[in-house]
């Protein structure tokens, strides 16, 4: 028989298409792979986001009509079902803000410039400040790959019903 009138493949041929075959579906396989990683992980953030945002609703609950003397400084618990594996803490926080013309701070040709008056009412307004405002950190923890993993978020509450005092200390 001729070999130039033999048709098909030989067996390297076959081998080398093969071989090209499984790169390209192994490939395929891997792209699908990574991406159902992203797509659950994607999920895995809106739950935890969502989440997050109903612990600030509850925490705006707890505090809204109250003094913050009267709201527990730190609480934590986990979440009910479906959500069990999620566990949250909150932490609410005094904000301290700097008063901006401190004496023993600033120049003293600055300080000369600054009156009595203006002097106590930023005094006021800091000690005011100091008092009326809050940082709420909510942290939302879950297990994954047996790593504790977390999120969390701030937000800032300020109760403008707070007594203004105007002799404060310091």
């Amino acid at each position: 028989m001729n070999q130039s009138s033999r048709s098909g493949f030989t067996l390297i041929e076959v081998m080398i298409a093969v071989g090209i075959l499984a790169i390209g579906i192994g490939a395929i396989l891997s792209a699908e792979n990574n991406s159902l990683n992203v797509t659950l992980r994607a999920k895995r953030m809106t739950i935890v986001a969502m989440l997050a945002k109903n612990s600030l609703i509850e925490a705006e609950r707890a505090i809204s009509g109250k003094s913050f003397t009267e709201v527990k400084e730190e609480e934590s618990g986990k979440f009910d079902a479906p959500f069990q594996e999620y566990s949250w803490e909150r932490k609410i926080k005094e904000i301290t803000f700097p008063n901006i013309l401190d004496q023993s701070k600033a120049k003293k040709d600055e300080v000369s410039k600054v009156d009595e008056n203006t002097m106590r009412v930023v005094k006021i307004a800091t000690s005011y400040l100091s008092k009326a405002s809050r940082e709420i950190t909510i942290t939302i923890k879950w297990t994954d790959k047996k790593e504790e993993q977390k999120f969390v978020v701030s937000q800032y509450w300020v109760d403008l019903d707070h007594a203004i005092d105007i002799n404060p200390t310091e």
